[in-house]
């Protein structure tokens, strides 16, 4: 008996609850399948699966053994990971996730160095506000910015974005300037569609504002736009403002009003047996946060 074989055969039984599945996982007969768990059963002197005709259930005895050899099996696969991730070529395609705004603005103009560096790599970008299904659509790595929603999924935080209300000083000389939330209430405030709410602290305490406001728009720098033209007041991520502040085409307002930074988080399907390529990339990008 390939003792070793045979625990791996055992172990995908358990997982998928059935013997052909796991024959078909690992590419063996049925027989064959059944064989492996035999001599196991045999060679450890105790059953380890219930067999019926609708299901297999492990036996007490089956359990045990299973919980004991799965996290071994999986660091034994991590060790063969490790050794040939040394030897591992990258290559092959990267598939990519961004907000439009961000991903356009500040990840874009740093992939020219990452393709330098990893020429083999094809780069599949999309550059989208969708809240694309990590999974579902196969990405191998997907930036998010803010709340996390899917805790199945497994992610990095790699930064964070403070917010900032703002206007213009045309808007500002038209319409006054805002002093506290019950004086924002009274003005004309741009909306991000996708986050009506705008969280903020005041005196140490989480105040949920509804903005009221005529324009609304699923783009931030949209929102910008229209906040330099003078259309209303907009409570932005700084990336989008910063060179509008410091043109004077937008002015800080209610600066006494804090928000809790907003998370820049790398999502990826698996925590375990992350390929090179993504590996790479999420420390390329971990480091662009940094600079």
């Amino acid at each position: 008996m390939d003792k070793l074989n045979a625990i791996t055969l055992f172990c995908r039984v358990i997982e998928a609850q059935s013997f052909t599945a796991a024959a078909q996982q690992e590419k063996i007969s049925l027989a064959m399948a059944s064989k492996l768990v035999a001599q196991l059963e045999e060679h450890l002197n105790v059953r380890l699966l219930q067999r019926t005709t609708r299901k297999i259930t492990p036996t007490e005895a089956g359990l045990l053994f299973y919980q004991r050899c799965h996290p071994l099996l999986n660091e034994l696969q991590e060790a063969e990971n490790c050794v040939s991730d040394i030897s591992a070529e990258l290559q092959g395609k990267l598939s990519l996730s961004f907000p439009l705004d961000f991903g356009s603005r500040f990840i874009a103009p740093h992939l020219g160095k990452f393709a330098e560096q990893y020429p083999l790599l094809e780069l599949d970008l999309d550059f989208s506000d969708r809240r694309v299904d990590v999974i579902a659509e196969g990405y191998d790595l997907v930036l998010r910015i803010g709340k996390l929603e899917d805790s199945s999924i497994v992610a990095r935080r790699i930064g964070n974005i403070s917010q900032h209300i703002v206007a213009s000083p045309h808007y500002l000389a038209q319409h006054g300037t805002p002093k506290t939330l019950p004086d924002l209430e009274q003005h004309n405030c741009l909306c991000y569609a996708n986050n009506p709410i705008w969280l903020l602290r005041e005196e140490g305490q989480e105040v949920k504002f509804k903005p009221q406001g005529k324009l609304f728009s699923n783009n931030g720098y949209a929102l910008v736009q229209m906040a330099k033209a003078g259309l209303g007041i907009i409570n932005s991520p700084k990336f989008l403002i910063q060179e509008a502040i410091e043109k004077g085409e937008l002015v800080p307002i209610l600066t006494h009003l804090t928000h809790s930074p907003i998370d820049i988080s790398l999502l990826y399907p698996h925590r375990r047996y992350l390929s090179p390529k993504v590996k790479v990339m999420i420390e390329f990008l971990a480091q662009l946060m940094v600079e």
